[in-house]
């Protein structure tokens, strides 16, 4: 990242400041630096990342598209240097991905600003199989959208949460994946917003990839 986008990024990319345990690796921001089962310090990522939505349409149908794009990634401090008890709290300050539906067009997926709801989540204290240093800790993220769909005439946005979920074996997970499994998740107009739901999003895959410049 550039000093001038660095300098742009500051305000809302200030990392929350919490204590620091002792013997945390530094933070990576390369991948020869990155280290499995490695608690790092806090830090921000801005990472290329690539999601497969499933969204259901009325009047288009329903499509599984790719997005394409990055996102910016907020870790405090782990609670521990330890890979299996410690927990890390997350937020997603910035997302900014898109694509093209072959049933309805463009879409642009961010962040939502207009939402008074925080997306963030955490790496969970424990690991996957229980006793086992070595095994992957679960990643949760509670994502609050805005889906900008030009040639469908539609924007809208999302009130239950998009929960991502992923098992990871280092951070930040680059090269790994998840996402939400099928889901429900009503979509509302931003200028009807207590209408009725216009869309549907069912299901969202992802990949995390590399830090971008």
């Amino acid at each position: 990242m550039s000093p001038q986008q660095a300098a742009k990024l500051a305000p809302s990319l200030k990392v929350v400041e919490t204590s620091e345990p002792e013997g945390l690796a530094a933070n990576p921001k390369s991948l020869s630096e990155l280290h499995p089962l490695t608690m790092p310090r806090g830090g921000i990522d801005r990472l290329s990342f690539t999601t497969w939505d499933t969204i259901d349409v009325p009047g288009f149908g329903e499509d599984t598209f790719q997005l394409q794009g990055y996102y910016v990634i907020e870790r405090e401090n782990p609670t521990s240097a330890s890979w299996q008890d410690a927990s890390v709290n997350i937020f997603m300050r910035e997302l900014a991905v898109s694509g093209v539906s072959e049933k309805f067009g463009r879409v642009n997926v961010a962040v939502n600003p207009d939402i008074d709801k925080q997306s963030g989540g955490q790496v969970r204290p424990g690991t996957r199989y229980a006793g086992l240093e070595d095994s992957p800790k679960l990643c949760v993220m509670e994502g609050f959208m805005m889906f900008s769909l030009p040639d469908a005439g539609i924007t809208v946005f999302n009130k239950e949460v998009i929960r991502l979920t992923h098992f990871i074996t280092h951070i930040p997970p680059v090269g790994q994946g998840g996402g939400t499994g099928r889901v429900d998740v009503k979509l509302y107009r931003v200028d009807d917003p207590d209408g009725p739901p216009v869309a549907t999003l069912r299901e969202v895959r992802t990949n995390i990839g590399t830090w971008l410049d």
